[in-house]
């Protein structure tokens, strides 16, 4: 495998954890190089110090497993495709979208799907429309007045949901022109998670309450490298959930191990 010519941050690990796993190398983790606070700190390829939590809570794991790995930031489809062919090895943080669960390694339950059990983050899925509009009074979290049009991120968990709920979508090609697509009026609300805009874009918007989700995000492996190291896997998967909820609390709002229940309330209305 050829390696990687990126900027990076060296974890350099030395007390080793209370797992007896071997080491494998390399081991690269990737994160995105967008900025997203207090997550992911700075912009671009270079981590700023302090570089945000997500790269807390990944030291503070591989130092309980008693590893060393390689951290790069990567514009996000360059990160997507360094994942798919194993040039780094997990990659933060992602909600498991159909395409991402035939691509990358998750943590599954008995019925094979996402184990949120085990979901280090979740996500604030919310409605937003135009500041100065007025939340729907009806709202319940699910159902929407007829003939609104929701911008949902092309490919997304938002689409997939969006699509499972019977809403009428409006595909958005670029993520970051989703907020400036809602107020030049393209559609009429927008289905996106709020840690994932920025104080400045909140500021525009108001959100509907209640929450239309919990979101789900994890960070998945490479597909070959869980079939050769899947316990280490496992044990990354563990140490990391269990990092965000001791760094992070409001991230991973009960222990691992437990699911999230759904905010309520979620009550289908007759049509």
């Amino acid at each position: 495998m050829r390696r990687l010519l990126f900027p990076a941050l060296t974890c350099a690990l030395l007390a080793p954890g209370a797992w007896a796993l071997d080491c494998p190398q390399p081991l690269r983790i990737g994160f995105g190089d967008r900025a997203t606070p207090p997550v992911l700190l700075g912009q671009g390829p270079t981590f700023a110090e302090p570089p945000g939590w997500s790269v807390a809570a990944v030291r503070e794991a591989l130092h309980r497993i008693g590893c060393s790995a390689e951290l790069l930031r990567l514009p996000r489809r360059r990160l997507n495709a360094a994942l798919a062919n194993g040039e780094v090895q997990f990659a933060l943080l992602y909600g498991p979208s159909p395409q991402r669960l035939r691509a990358f390694s998750f943590p599954l339950d008995a019925q094979g799907r996402p184990d949120t059990a085990w979901a280090p983050v979740f996500g604030h899925m919310a409605l937003y429309g135009r500041a100065g509009t007025v939340p729907d009074a009806a709202w319940n979290g699910v159902d929407l007045p007829p003939g609104l049009r929701v911008g949902v991120l092309a490919g997304s968990v938002q689409e997939v949901l969006a699509g499972q709920r019977g809403w009428a979508v409006e595909p958005i090609l670029n993520p970051d022109g989703e907020v400036a697509m809602l107020l030049a009026q393209r559609f009429d609300l927008l289905l996106t998670v709020r840690e994932g805009l920025t104080p400045e874009q909140r500021a525009l918007l108001v959100e509907w309450a209640p929450l239309a989700a919990w979101q789900p995000y994890f960070a998945p492996a490479a597909q070959a490298f869980m079939q050769r190291h899947g316990r280490w896997t496992r044990a990354f998967w563990a140490e990391f959930c269990h990092a965000v909820r001791r760094l992070e609390p409001d991230a991973r709002p009960v222990d691992c191990g437990q699911s999230l229940p759904s905010p309520p309330p979620q009550v289908r209305l007759e049509r």
